[in-house]
């Protein structure tokens, strides 16, 4: 099997309307040197017809219907990419990411983990205008995600990881279609301690569609994901020891925050005090490091290159 720079993991359940944008998003970057891989994850629907009209050009997987992380894990044991990429089905990636990428990991050291731009959209809405028109590729490096010192807006879609780490740090949760909220910052804790860690500022990579079916709108199960880090943490099942403590701790009490004040925006004070309590000492961590910010100095930026293709 020939190795390719980049392996673009796809989950998808029920999503015939919009994972042949996400596909074809693919098939439209400047850089040529990847596989797709396609896992069907139960649909009823029919992305199925959908998937398999791409024939050979991309690799179908299928399962019963087990959750996106669970589908994650599948595509990567048959990934023969560098770097595995989560895209996920309703999202896609501009033209111009791919290369981003790559760029990124020969100027940055190899890095282990980066975390790609998100560019939010609502469904139906021209991106042209949006996309602007960026023309540098500006980055954080640091040793590590839990030594960053800026806000990240995270989905599954932005994450890009080496595949020896995925494999190192032991994948993906073997959760199900209920329990995987939160996935993607169970994902960055159980690799935060590995590096170098490269943050995008600039271009945007990933366009993530906001639009009624987006699993954040569930506040419940969301804050549910939050409960399921915290108690990962308490577990023992991040990596870092005690001297990373407080760096996880931020990284869950900054969650812990944005959902309890969701969950008080929809009148459910029930469902914020199920996450305040056991989440107290992290809520803590995360007001201090977002506190303390204000008087240390940042992390400069990188400017690699002029992006080509903007």
């Amino acid at each position: 099997m020939e190795n390719k720079r980049f392996s673009v993991l796809i989950p998808v359940y029920n999503r015939d309307v919009y994972v042949r944008e996400c596909i074809d998003s693919i098939f439209s970057q400047t850089f040529q040197d990847y596989e797709i891989i396609a896992i069907d994850d139960g649909s009823t629907d029919r992305t199925p017809e959908v998937l398999q009209s791409y024939g050979e050009r991309i690799k179908v997987l299928s399962q019963r219907n087990q959750g996106p992380e669970v589908a994650r894990n599948l595509g990567a044991s048959q990934a023969s990419g560098e770097y595995l990429i989560f895209l996920d089905s309703d999202d896609f990636l501009l033209p111009w990411a791919l290369t981003t990428y790559n760029r990124i990991i020969r100027e940055c050291e190899l890095p282990a983990l980066i975390i790609g731009n998100l560019l939010h959209f609502h469904d139906g809405q021209d991106l042209k205008a949006a996309v602007g028109s960026n023309t540098v590729i500006e980055v954080l490096k640091y040793h590590d995600y839990l030594s960053k010192d800026t806000s990240t807006d995270l989905s599954c879609s932005n994450i890009v990881i080496k595949s020896s780490v995925f494999k190192q740090a032991g994948g993906h949760r073997q959760s199900t279609p209920k329990t995987f909220h939160a996935d993607e910052h169970d994902f960055v804790l159980r690799v935060g301690t590995y590096g170098p860690c490269v943050i995008l500022q600039k271009p945007s990579t990933v366009a993530y569609r906001v639009h009624g079916g987006n699993t954040v709108r569930d506040v419940e199960r969301m804050v549910n994901g939050v409960l399921s880090l915290v108690h990962a943490e308490y577990q023992g099942n991040y990596p870092g020891g005690q001297k990373r403590r407080f760096a996880r701790y931020s990284v869950i009490g900054g969650m812990a925050h944005c959902w309890i004040r969701y969950a008080l925006h929809a009148r459910s004070p029930v469902l914020a005090l199920k996450l305040l309590m056991p989440a107290s000492l992290m809520l803590m961590a995360g007001t201090l490091n977002k506190l303390s910010r204000k008087f240390r100095r940042r992390t400069p930026s990188i400017i690699l290159n002029e992006h080509q293709g903007a």
